[in-house]
């Protein structure tokens, strides 16, 4: 059957490994191998590069990518819609999520959810912003969970969550019960990158701040220890600072300033299937009640 070929090849894309893919769909390497060379051949051109160090797609295997995703797609929701009508519960659900996200909120949205339905199969993405959008374009998720950034996507808003100063006990704004936006500015500050918290470069740009950037970098936790060890001020969402207030004092700003969370969608490539819809549900709901 065609679909477990197409699955077959858009496993080992995602992967990059033949092996990998055959691991996690449960076939012998060889297997996977002959699938995709079937294709092949009746395709009449190449679909994959294979390298001592994994696969990639060729230029004509990247272009009929998409489709076979929109097939396999096409044929889960036509299965989950004739499970329903059984009476049956079944899928499978692809979420990317934040860090914090991912963290914070997913084990319990997940045990909350798979009590009402254990038979839905749900797959967790831990990304960044860049690779929300990434995942998002090539289909690799159903939905994403993290803040709006682009009109490209199609975003439904959950919550806003604050944005806090974090500083080491040590420092001179310690003292301050709020801090202003010229404190900040006066400080040495640790600045996140664009694509991890691009929300804080926001901030910047539009009270037209511009701190003095002693470093920038790229991980939470990284950033969390720099400031414990008083090497600047920076500003992190309330999620990511839930478990980590050891070692740093967490202040909030002048000004009521948030990141506002949501669902975020490529409505363009297909209409989601039963099980994404019902997940999409059940987190709005678990929003409104935990937040």
């Amino acid at each position: 059957m065609s679909l477990k070929k197409y699955s077959a090849y858009i496993k080992a894309i995602e992967t990059g490994s033949l092996t990998k893919a055959a691991e996690i769909l449960n076939y012998t390497q060889p297997n996977i191998s002959q699938m995709i060379s079937s294709l092949e051949e009746e395709y009449g051109f190449p679909l994959l590069i294979r390298q001592q160090n994994g696969v990639k797609p060729t230029k004509n295997g990247l272009a009929v990518l998409p489709v076979m995703r929109e097939i396999q797609r096409g044929y889960e929701k036509l299965f989950e819609t004739v499970h329903q009508i059984n009476g049956l519960e079944t899928g499978k659900i692809r979420i990317g999520a934040y860090t914090s996200i991912a963290t914070n909120w997913l084990p319990k949205i997940v045990e909350e959810f798979k009590y009402l339905y254990p038979a839905i199969e749900i797959q967790i993405y831990e990304g960044n912003v860049s690779e929300l959008n990434e995942w998002l374009e090539e289909d690799q998720i159903d939905f994403g969970i993290g803040t709006v950034h682009n009109n490209k996507w199609d975003f439904q808003p959950l919550v806003k969550e604050p944005i806090f100063v974090i500083m080491s006990p040590e420092h001179k704004l310690v003292k301050l019960n709020l801090i202003p936006m010229e404190a900040i500015e006066a400080s040495e500050f640790i600045l996140p990158y664009s694509d991890t918290h691009f929300e804080v470069h926001n901030i910047f740009k539009k009270e037209k701040i511009f701190p003095k950037i002693a470093y920038q970098v790229r991980g939470d936790e990284t950033i969390i220890s720099m400031v414990k060890n008083n090497l600047g001020i920076s500003l992190l969402p309330n999620l990511l600072l839930s478990k980590c207030t050891e070692g740093i004092v967490i202040k909030p700003l002048e000004r009521n300033i948030s990141r506002e969370l949501g669902i975020i969608m490529n409505i363009r490539k297909h209409a989601q299937t039963p099980s994404v819809n019902k997940m999409i549900h059940f987190i709005n709901e678990w929003t409104k009640k935990d937040n």
